[in-house]
């Protein structure tokens, strides 16, 4: 999820008001302390790619407030709001195992669901074996970081920090699969 990283690019663009400003700190300046240059590029624009997606009052709080959790559930919702492929695999996979009472997130449904979606979306077929597992264990990672899955890939229920389940629209609230949401 890179929260920390997160955090400094949202507090430059506060300072910057500008992400293309923002970017050339990260690439020039190394605001996030990352040594090689190739690194600082393709992180920075993933960082950008995703802050773009919140508000800028959600821009502030992850900038400003202190609370580790509330920064998490932004990062997260960036995330979210970024990669169509992990807000369906939430709402088709997690969602539904955690509504049924299956109790973890196997591996194996991951590759389920690549399977599956690739009918709708070809160009899943086409990646390599190789890029699918990356892609998975950085999938799980994030998950275990937004703490919906543990260690053991056992799903957790999800405390949303104090006025975040205001802050989403109705068809976000997927991204917190595992939490008690209003409906």
């Amino acid at each position: 999820m890179r929260r920390p990283e997160c955090i400094t690019a949202a507090r430059s663009y506060l300072e910057l008001g500008d992400w293309k400003a923002v970017r050339s700190a990260i690439e020039k300046d190394d605001i996030l302390m990352i040594r090689s240059e190739s690194s600082r590029k393709r992180i920075g624009l993933e960082i950008v790619k995703r802050l773009k997606n919140l508000s800028d009052t959600e821009i502030e709080r992850l900038a400003q407030c202190g609370d580790s959790q509330e920064q998490t559930a932004l990062v997260w919702v960036a995330i979210c709001r970024t990669y169509e492929f992990i807000r369906d695999f939430l709402g088709d996979v997690v969602f539904v195992r955690w509504r049924d009472g299956l109790g973890n997130l196997p591996q194996g449904a991951y590759e389920s669901y690549v399977g599956e979606a690739s009918v709708l979306h070809p160009e899943l077929a086409s990646i390599s074996d190789g890029t699918k597992t990356r892609l998975r264990n950085q999938l799980f990672q994030m998950l275990r970081e937004a703490g919906i899955i543990d260690a053991d890939d056992v799903l957790q229920p999800c405390l949303l920090p104090f006025g975040m389940e205001e802050r989403l629209a109705p068809e976000e609230r997927v991204f917190f699969p595992t939490a008690n949401l209003a409906e």
